[in-house]
Formats: structure tokens, sequence, C-alpha cells
């Protein structure tokens, strides 16, 4: 640690000048991990859109008049109920929708509630690794209520049967893509729909999902809802991937223009990196002459390095990812990982050639 120490004490002798250079660095990693992660975001969604469209799903929107609240009645929700039987539809319930008591666990706002077998097939990461028989439900991996082992919804004890991949996802054609690492899900058999409270078979009704369902079918559904004081409008999944993909190349454009201004921020530090290291290249010789080896040089320029580059961008990444365990939905958290490991290939870049420079220079490190 003493040879990754003085390599530190280096970058800090030259502060004055590889500050800016380090600042620049630090925030454009962060903010091209920003881009990043939100550009993961849309293309998980487009991702979903596109398995919905190829089962020619349809989804609805709605509207109301005058604000009034909707009645529909137990003959259309019947008619959901049969199609999600027959894995032609599936639905699904958000938790701020649910009524109080009608969820019983602490944190009831973070869950979400899917109906329909059909869910499994197009989100196999939100089935258990073995059959389990309905309802169960499955926290998320960051939801607060670890140690719980079974909740109440409608009055059905449901059991906690799992913990989901971090990173785990559902898609939702109204909301897009929405993260489940601090929710918990909770997949109910179809008989509890009738159950749920208005406000809740409302969101059921609204969040239906059909898969290529004829014209009847889709107008006898919209008129049995309208009936009820709740209007939709249908539209298929073509119409989100059509109206989202025109954002994946704002996200390129901002990506690419990060990209150039980090490479630029690079090759203005490489300078003076180099310049440092010619600089320091008596001290470097003085050390050779008393044993010091290529490895340890090579220990004083990786701390260096990571003085002016790594520690920065860590402590920025640092910061975001905590921001994301604590704040659900934080934008960040995906694209640290990703920027991290390219500012760590481009680090080491930098040190094969400083070591280069080196040994052409002072013959430093051939007793290595």
């Amino acid at each position: 640690m003493r040879y990754v120490g003085d390599g530190f004490a280096i970058a800090l002798r030259r502060w004055p000048t590889l500050v800016p250079l380090t600042g620049m660095i630090a925030v454009a990693c962060v903010v091209l991990s920003l881009i990043l992660s939100n550009a993961l975001v849309e293309v998980a969604g487009l991702r979903g859109a596109r398995l919905l469209h190829e089962r020619r799903a349809v989804a609805f929107s709605a509207y109301y008049q005058h604000g009034a609240a909707s009645r529909v009645g137990d003959d259309t929700v019947r008619y959901l109920a049969e199609m999600i039987d027959r894995r032609a539809a599936y639905t699904a319930v958000l938790g701020d929708m649910l009524g109080p008591g009608e969820l019983d666990f602490p944190a009831w706002p973070e869950a979400i509630v899917l109906f329909g077998d059909a869910v499994s097939d197009l989100f196999p990461e939100l089935q258990p690794g073995e059959p389990t028989p309905l309802p169960f439900a499955l926290r998320g991996a960051r939801f607060a209520g670890q140690n719980a082992d079974a909740l109440n919804l409608a009055g059905e004890r449901v059991p906690i049967v799992g913990t989901l991949p971090p990173g785990a996802t559902f898609f939702d054609m109204g909301r897009g893509v929405i993260s489940l690492d601090h929710r918990i899900v909770i997949r109910a058999p179809v008989r509890m729909l009738p159950l749920l409270a208005p406000i809740a078979r409302q969101e059921a009704l609204l969040r239906a999902v059909m898969f290529a369902p004829a014209g009847e079918v889709v107008n006898a559904y919209v008129s049995g809802c309208a009936q009820g004081g709740l209007f939709l409008v249908p539209f298929p999944a073509i119409e989100y991937l059509q109206r989202h993909r025109e954002s994946l190349p704002f996200y390129a454009m901002h990506g690419g223009a990060m990209l150039s201004l980090v490479a630029l921020a690079f090759a203005a530090l490489m300078a003076s990196a180099r310049s440092a290291m010619r600089q320091e290249l008596g001290t470097l010789r003085v050390r050779e002459t008393v044993g010091a080896k290529g490895l340890q040089v090579g220990l004083r320029i990786g701390g260096f390095l990571a003085a002016v580059v790594l520690v920065p961008v860590a402590f920025l990444s640092l910061f975001a990812l905590a921001s994301a365990q604590v704040v659900p939905g934080t934008p960040g958290a995906q694209g640290v990982p990703w920027v991290f490991s390219a500012l760590l290939l481009a680090c080491l870049c930098m040190w094969f050639a400083l070591m280069r420079d080196a040994r052409l220079q002072g013959q430093v490190g051939r007793s290595a």
C-alpha cells in the first residue's frame, strides 16, 4: 500500500492541474450513466412492447367525464375473468390503487397484483422456481419487508414464496417499465378479481391486455365498461413501439456527446499524466537504484491513476447507487456498473501506456 500511497502523493502535488480534468471526467461519467440507465429502461420497454405486438395485444387507456367514479357491473368483470382463464388476457392492479384494508401489509403501496397465467409466458422471472399454486407473492430484491412470510389480500392469506432477481421489471402498456426491486409482486387467481374494492376493480379493467381479440370482443368489453362510467379507448401494442422508438436517437445523440467529452478529457489527462511521470522520472530512477522493481513502479503509477480518475468517479457512482437503494426508480443505478467497467478498462490502457513510457524514457522496471 505504501507504493500506491506514493502514487496518491504524486497526484496531490499536481492537484491544481489535475482537479479540473478529474472533475470533468467524474461528472461526465455520472451523466453518461444516467443517460445509459434511461436508455436501458427504454429498451426494456420496447422489448416488452415487441413481445405484446407479436401476440397482437390490445391495451386500453381511459378518459373520464365530469370526474364521475365508475361503477362497472359484475358481468363485465366476469367477461374479463373468462378471458383471463382462457389465457386470452391478463391484467394488473398497482398498489396505490388498493384501498385501505384491502391489502394487509405494512408497505402495501409498493405492491403489484397480477391476474392471469399468461404473465408467466411473458415475464418468466415472475414465476417461482418450483410450481406453486395461486395465490403467492414474490418480494423484490430490495423490498423493505424482507422478514415477512405472508400477507393478506382481500381477506385471503397470500404466502411469500421467494425473492425476485435483482433488476426484475414488469412492462405495463400505460406506465411503461416498472422496476420491481422495491416492490412485492402478488400473483392472484382470477376468482379474487370480483373481491377487490371498486377502485381496484376499475384499475384491473383499465390495465387489461387482450391477445389478438376479435373486434366484437373489444367492442363488447368497451361497451360494458362505458355503461358503468369507465370510458376506455383501445390501442394496439404497435402504437407504443412507434411512439417510444423515436426516443432512442435522443439517447444515442446525448450519449455520444458525453462519450466525446469523456474521450477529450481522457486525452488531456493522458498528456498531463505523461508530463507528471516525466517530472517524477528522477525519483523513479532513484528508487530503482535502491532496489525498486517494476511492479513497485507500476503500483505507484496505478495509485496515481486511481487518485485522479477512479476515486472521484467511484465516489459519485456510489452516491448514485446509494440513492437508487433508498429512492425507488432513481435513475443511474443500471448504468453505473457499465460506465465504471469501461472506466476501469480505460485506466488499464493508460497504465500500460505510462509504464511503457517510463521504461522507454528511464529504463525503469527492466529488473522486473
